[in-house]
């Protein structure tokens, strides 16, 4: 059985490794001007794929504010049409602002590669990472999780890092990752960022039934509403972080979806609890800013036992939403009224929590299993 052999790449790697051992070499250890020493640390290397310039761009200021918390060796590989391919720039980066006594260095490299250009990168992944260091793969953009050619480009990285705010056809992009993540887990974890920005949500939430007198609606919910943004000007869409965020309820919980009806914009679904309780759950859009498209507002519960009713909500406020505010009332008073700061909705927070892990996120793996699950319910929907 003969074997394929792997594409020539447009480049040459060993040119690559040269120039950065002569780029090292020439390098001053210190900075006496500024009377910093100089410091070349390596605890991972982090490929970055754009799809322009102009996202490369966004991705280089991000990841230079990094370099202090994750220095490392940064590879952009950037698509461009096939007439304006260039040379790899290869430099390495010093961050004199941050530093004290010594800068942390890293080095950096861009490639310019055809737009289709899926088969080259498991042998550039493989070839320029760091050995004995784990590699990470930062796609920007919809990830192509249809394309079988890029089931061996992830294998090739210790995790992968997307996020799925960005997707293009959401709900048929989130049954594609489930199978993807299925497919690569022996050998890649999964991050999506649209799951990070869950975090405040995930820990209010939990934080809300720890407090004595609601643990008991915990067990005792009937109804949850979940309101996720939509910016009007914006032509699809995104429920993902809304599913995930239901996803993680029934997987933490123990519900089960039994059917799924229209409403209104959204969706309403019942789901079953292991003591065989009904839970009437409904994803709904609401209009909001460009910066929150896509992004959880609201989610509301409503519990109910013998006598007892209590009802609560989370939601986002405060200038750019930078406040989750949290409610608890009962029949006849407020039972609880808290709000707290948070900066998880910053790019650089997201990235430096995904790049401290290498192993899977299994609480997030299960919630997109619950999570598609709700999906296929939705399409079944929409083919009737």
């Amino acid at each position: 059985m003969s074997t394929v052999p792997p594409p020539t790449l447009p480049f040459d790697i060993d040119a690559i490794e040269r120039e950065l051992a002569r780029l090292w070499q020439s390098a001053p250890l210190t900075d006496r001007r500024n009377e910093l020493a100089l410091s070349r640390t390596s605890v991972l290397t982090l490929f970055v794929h754009a799809p322009d310039r102009e996202r490369a761009e966004w991705a280089r200021d991000i990841i230079s504010r990094l370099s202090t918390h994750h220095p490392s060796r940064v590879v952009l590989l950037v698509a461009v049409p096939r007439e304006h391919l260039t040379e790899p720039a290869i430099s390495i980066q010093c961050n004199l602002g941050l530093a004290e006594r010594y800068a942390p260095c890293y080095e950096q490299i861009t490639i310019t590669l055809p737009v289709d250009h899926l088969v080259l990168l498991p042998s550039i992944l493989m070839t320029l990472a760091l050995p004995d260091l784990p590699a990470f793969l930062w796609w920007l953009g919809p990830l192509p999780c249809h394309e079988r050619r890029f089931i061996p480009v992830t294998r090739a990285v210790d995790r992968l890092i997307f996020d799925s705010l960005e997707s293009r056809h959401p709900l048929e992009d989130l049954i594609a990752t489930r199978r993807l993540v299925q497919q690569i887990s022996r050998t890649t974890a999964v991050s999506d960022l649209n799951w990070a920005r869950l975090g405040p949500w995930q820990e209010t939430t939990a934080r809300m039934f720890d407090i004595e007198h609601c643990r008991w609606a915990l067990e005792a919910i009937t109804t949850v509403e979940v309101h996720y943004g939509h910016w009007p000007e914006h032509s699809v869409r995104n429920p993902t972080q809304a599913l995930l965020y239901l996803g993680w309820l029934a997987s933490r919980l123990g519900w089960r979806s039994t059917t799924v009806l229209p409403e209104s914009d959204g969706w309403a679904f019942s789901a079953r609890a292991p003591d065989q309780r009904s839970i009437a759950c409904t994803i709904l859009p609401e209009n909001c800013p460009q910066p929150f498209h896509g992004q959880l507002l609201r989610a509301r519960f409503v519990a109910q036992h013998d006598r007892d009713a209590a009802s609560f909500s989370i939601e986002l406020s405060g200038q750019n939403g930078a406040t989750v505010r949290l409610r608890a009332h009962d029949r006849n008073h407020c039972l609880l009224e808290h709000a707290f700061h948070h900066n998880l909705l910053e790019m650089q927070r997201l990235l430096i929590g995904e790049l401290q892990e290498t192993g899977p996120d299994w609480l997030y793996e299960q919630a997109l299993d619950e999570a598609t699950g709700f999906a296929v319910e939705i399409r079944k929907l929409a083919k009737t």
